[in-house]
């Protein structure tokens, strides 16, 4: 057995090798804890995509930082009204953005629609202070690879491991989780022509309604048949919330403890329990 990774947001600063090698020794870690010293370790790979959020240098042998699309780019409408429905889902009972003081926030950044830093506001009341500015940055990440031709460029990136010809089990984590699902369930991608054992998803989004909707899922989420489908959820996930079970009948839920400094890492999902026991489970003949 193989397994692929599907990385999420802001890895510019890293490649697929370095990834991958981060990839797993979190799992090795997982599978060595739970499983003892002896546990044998499935060779893992990243299809790797990072890349393709930063602008390629203009100068050899010199580096650019800048993202592909950038986070001063202007909001257009269509991304503003993305953005602030998926807000909507962390502002408090109650709550009235507009009552509130923008300033607070300190933003500084003027590309930042009125409504927007408002909602902004309103998000730090429920999740805690500057978190909104930190989902913000995930959100527009998430919009982009939805309705910019970055998609498709990151679905032919991560074909190539996701169509590997031997049985495999994909892990794929925070956006990573919307790409598996969107090309799994797509036409043209699909599982791959020899298919695709099981479905690790982590940190994932799936349940915003914004992002159902752009992939043309506003029933319940299903995979092709024969996948199976294991979600992890941290408690404090913000991007994770509650897990998918309500809206995915197909998808084993598993609550974990990622602690509170950082629920929402990748390497703190790869080192649980529930994802160690399912990959000797599904290792062994």
């Amino acid at each position: 057995m193989h397994i692929v990774g599907i990385h999420g947001i802001w890895q510019g600063n890293t490649n697929a090798v370095k990834l991958s090698a981060d990839w797993a020794g979190a799992l090795t870690k997982g599978l060595r804890t739970h499983h003892g010293p002896a546990c044998p370790i499935p060779p893992l790979s990243v299809a790797y995509y990072g890349n393709l959020f930063r602008t390629p240098s203009q100068r050899l042998g010199t580096e650019d930082g800048s993202p592909l699309v950038d986070d001063t780019d202007p909001f257009t409408d269509q991304e503003e009204a993305f953005v602030l429905d998926t807000l909507a889902l962390y502002t408090p009972p109650g709550l009235d953005p507009e009552q509130l003081q923008t300033e607070t926030l300190g933003l500084g950044i003027p590309y930042v629609p009125r409504p927007v830093a408002r909602a902004l506001a309103a998000a730090d009341h429920k999740i805690g202070r500057n978190m909104g500015r930190r989902l913000l940055r995930f959100i527009r990440q998430v919009y982009r690879y939805l309705h910019h031709d970055i998609g498709e460029r990151i679905r032919a990136e991560v074909r190539t491991e996701l169509h590997r010809p031997e049985p495999r089990l994909v892990i794929a984590h925070s956006l990573g989780s919307i790409i598996a699902f969107d090309m799994l369930t797509r036409a043209d991608t699909g599982p791959g022509p020899d298919g695709l054992t099981t479905l690790v998803t982590c940190g994932s989004p799936l349940a915003w309604p914004t992002i159902r909707h752009s992939l043309g899922q506003d029933g319940a989420l299903h995979l092709p048949d024969s996948i199976d489908w294991m979600n992890l959820h941290a408690a404090g996930d913000i991007v994770a919330q509650s897990g998918l079970a309500l809206l995915a009948p197909a998808a084993r839920d598993e609550l974990v403890r990622n602690g509170i400094g950082e629920p929402h890492a990748a390497h703190r999902y790869l080192a649980q329990r529930p994802l160690a026991d399912l990959i000797v489970q599904t290792s062994t003949p």
